[in-house]
């Protein structure tokens, strides 16, 4: 299947690693141009390396934090310099540190909502006016099943993420006329160092809270980055053109909400 997006300009954050990481190998197997950052600038020349091997194309890299507004703004205005208008973008934020409501004070609700929530409104609001100019454009947000349905353990995740949903429908509405298309990804227990983190938080014995928690998903196992991936591909490209405003779980069927 032809996704139509073979030669676009599309900016991953967070890509060195984990679900980043896996969206930036199957864009670019689908013939998209790469841009990326994340704090580690020895996991971002290991990717170029890999994408370059794998595609003959090597992708822009550059260092730079999610937390810090001016990195942020300072990378995008580099892309824009020196690689083109974004055409997509895959805002993969920083997941809150997992925790019960009663171990969080006000810094660390302050931090979460400046790690998973405004990272995300400011690398949107970095590529809106080029996205207005093309008449087109693609924003999927890679959240958490928490936007739907609260996860133990994850006050901080629960509090936030959802707030993230409201701004991605608010855009999908005041930018349909422009051409431009928020969804938002939300994968569930996809097996990943921070899902790794999450479950070793929680205590015991890691193998068997690893053996009830893939037994608990109606597909008996855990998803791979690449799986998600795939549906962050899909909801960026022509093929999903009418697509805006949803929300699109990849987590085996685990949440349990009709919606």
């Amino acid at each position: 299947m032809d996704l139509g997006i073979a030669g676009r300009l599309a900016v991953v954050s967070a890509g060195s690693s984990g679900i980043g990481r896996a969206c930036v190998h199957a864009l670019a197997k689908e013939g998209v141009r790469i841009a990326t950052f994340s704090r580690h600038e020895k996991h971002l020349s290991e990717l170029a390396d890999e994408i370059e091997a794998l595609t003959g194309r090597r992708p822009y890299t550059r260092p730079a934090d999610l937390t810090d507004p001016e990195s942020i703004s300072e990378f995008f205005q580099a892309v824009r310099k020196d690689v083109g208008p974004v055409e997509i973008l895959v805002a993969n934020s920083l997941g809150p540190s997992p925790g019960a409501f009663s171990l969080h004070d006000d810094s660390a609700w302050l931090r979460a909502f400046e790690w998973a929530h405004l990272s995300v409104v400011r690398m949107i609001r970095e590529v809106i006016p080029g996205m207005q100019k093309m008449g087109r454009g693609a924003v999927v947000s890679i959240q958490s099943t928490s936007i739907k349905q609260p996860i133990p353990g994850l006050a901080l995740s629960n509090g936030v993420r959802p707030a993230v949903a409201g701004v991605m429908k608010t855009l999908a509405s005041e930018y349909g006329e422009s051409g431009i298309r928020f969804n938002i990804v939300c994968p569930g227990r996809i097996m990943t160092e921070r899902f790794l983190q999450v479950e070793r938080a929680h205590g015991g014995v890691l193998e068997e809270r690893l053996a009830r928690s893939s037994s608990e998903v109606p597909l008996k196992r855990f998803g791979r980055p690449e799986e998600v991936a795939d549906a962050v591909v899909f909801l960026s490209s022509e093929r999903a053109s009418y697509i805006t405003g949803s929300i699109l779980s990849v987590d085996g069927g685990n949440v349990r909400s009709l919606l």
